[in-house]
């Protein structure tokens, strides 16, 4: 799915209007999918190693394990900003009505060239069909950072969309905006991440290939960091800003208090405030 000027946080789970918790917080929808993370190191055996240094891994015999699990693709990853912890977003795919059950990832292959993780569960029928096919993340760890080396799926033996947090914000460094749960369908290769922000605004942060992206033409340009990056949006919606790392287009979108309404200014100096790198 693409994004662009319209695309709203329909995928974030940005909690209701009203919506609070203990704290006085807005609180995010709850993640449909199963959430399972897995942090695991570094085993061997699990598929078939590409040939050579810097080749492409060949895709894995899909063979079930003693537990009935199968390999299944993963459709994106983010990359920590430490560059070792890696997330990979699996899930159902086009099943419908299907859930994974206890899936699990690991690191199958890391070399100067390339890191292959594979990801191994079961698919099977949902017990609610309303809240089925969201993509479940599982986390790996490398023994160094994925640097400019190739993620590759042992399922496929291609590579898919990676996301970096070097390239977004650092929002761990201000407190006044706290992360809530975030959900958006398996067959998404787009990445997403909601915060709720001080007096009822919310924030939403984006990944999506370059390629998908739809945009109007910019109202402003911001130097954020090392970048610049293009405004789009009006008085009374909202704004968004966008920059490309790469062959990814990131967007942050600033959303008002029900009922309220934020200048270009004011968003600018929003942005000023963030931490960039």
């Amino acid at each position: 799915m693409g994004i662009d000027d319209d695309y709203t946080d329909r995928h974030a789970g940005r909690p209701a209007a009203g919506q609070r918790s203990a704290g006085g917080r807005g609180r995010g929808v709850a993640v449909l999918a199963a959430m399972a993370t897995v942090v695991l190191g570094l085993t061997a055996g699990c598929g078939q190693r590409a040939g050579a240094e810097g080749t492409s891994a060949q895709p894995t015999t899909a063979a079930a394990t003693p537990d009935g699990a199968g390999l299944v693709p993963w459709v994106s990853a983010l990359v920590a900003r430490n560059g070792t912890a890696v997330t990979v977003y699996t899930g159902p795919g086009d099943a419908k009505c299907s859930e994974l059950y206890e899936p699990r990832a690991t690191v199958t292959e890391q070399d100067g060239a390339q890191v292959v993780v594979a990801v191994r569960g079961r698919v099977i029928e949902s017990v609610d069909c309303a809240a089925s096919g969201s993509a479940v993340p599982l986390v790996v760890s490398l023994r160094a950072p994925l640097g400019d080396r190739a993620l590759r799926d042992a399922a496929t033996g291609t590579p898919h969309p990676v996301y970096h947090e070097r390239d977004l914000p650092d929002l761990t460094a201000d407190r006044r905006w706290s992360p809530y749960e975030s959900h958006w369908m398996s067959t998404d290769e787009g990445w997403h991440r909601g915060y709720n922000g001080p007096n009822g605004s919310g924030l939403l942060l984006s990944a999506q290939p370059t390629a998908a992206v739809s945009r109007p033409e910019a109202v402003a340009t911001v130097r954020i960091g090392s970048r610049d990056g293009g405004v789009t949006g009006q008085e009374g919606r909202w704004w968004t800003l966008w920059w490309e790392a790469g062959e990814v287009t990131y967007s942050l979108r600033l959303m008002p208090r029900e009922g309220g309404s934020f200048t270009l200014a004011e968003f600018e100096r929003e942005l000023a405030r963030l931490k960039w790198s």
